[in-house]
């Protein structure tokens, strides 16, 4: 089983209108299973967020890469470009 991570780093000006569209928008169109978290101790500026997914096949990642993350990546490029991005990263149950 596999944890693919999103962070998404905002800054504190562009921080409601992202959030609005994450959750009302996006996050809404991934699986039931995806968690939103809130980094409470960020070494970044601004805000941190991370989406959370559980997958059972690695392979299946890139799919939802193609189908999802690029939908967060364009809007954000967008209509936040320059103050908000994105980083990814999949870990492996052991």
């Amino acid at each position: 089983m596999y944890l693919y991570n999103i962070s998404i780093i905002i800054e504190n000006d562009h921080h409601e209108s992202l959030m609005d569209w994450l959750k009302n928008n996006w996050f809404k169109t991934l699986p039931t299973s995806a968690k939103l978290l809130k980094m409470l101790d960020s070494p970044h500026e601004g805000h941190t967020y991370s989406v959370q997914l559980v997958f059972e096949h690695a392979s299946d990642i890139p799919t939802f890469q193609k189908e999802k993350v690029s939908v967060l990546q364009t809007y954000i490029a967008q209509h936040h470009q320059e103050k908000a991005f994105i980083f990814d990263s999949t870990m492996k149950y052991i």
